[in-house]
Order: structure tokens, then sequence, then C-alpha cells
């Protein structure tokens, strides 16, 4: 069970890591625009959109780091039952 969660909190951080960077890389092209491609800049229209999404990615990121720290508390929490000394054996029970 204690692999399984690490597996899902593993998986819910990268995700959440990956949909964030995507969702830079969308805002960034709102603020510089692409000139290959014939689209404007948007931010100097719609202002507060692009301050609501500035606020949503950092939000977005927090949400990430806090899902690593969640993934770390996993692993040491699955961890803890393996003996330092005896590669993937665990520790006896008391």
């Amino acid at each position: 069970m204690a692999w399984f969660s690490l597996l899902l909190d593993q998986v819910v951080a990268y995700v959440s890591f990956a949909a964030n960077s995507a969702a830079a890389q969308a805002s960034l092209i709102a603020v510089t625009g692409a000139s290959s491609f014939q689209w404007m800049k948007v931010c100097n229209i719609y202002t507060r959109f692009c301050i609501q999404i500035g606020g949503g990615l950092a939000c977005g990121y927090a949400a990430s780091l806090l899902m690593a720290a969640v993934s770390s508390f996993s692993a040491f929490i699955l961890f803890r039952f393996y003996s330092p000394t005896e590669f993937l054996a665990l520790k006896p029970l008391c």
C-alpha cells in the first residue's frame, strides 16, 4: 500500500508541474504574442486577465511544490520500513 501511495503522489506531482509549465508557456504567448502566426499581444488589451493568469500560475506552482513535499514525505514513510544496511530488506518487526 505504501508503494501505491508513493506512486500516486509522484504521478500527481509530475502532472501538476507539467500542466503548470504548459500554462506558463501559453501565457507567455499571451504576453509577447507570436508575429510568425500573426497573434497579437493580449495583455495590452486585457490587463486584468493577465494579472489573474499570473496569480493562477503562482498558485499552481505553489501547489506543485506542496505536492513535491507530500511526495517526499510519502517516500520517507515508505523507506523507513527498510533496513539501512541490507538492500531491500525489511526491518524486523518488534
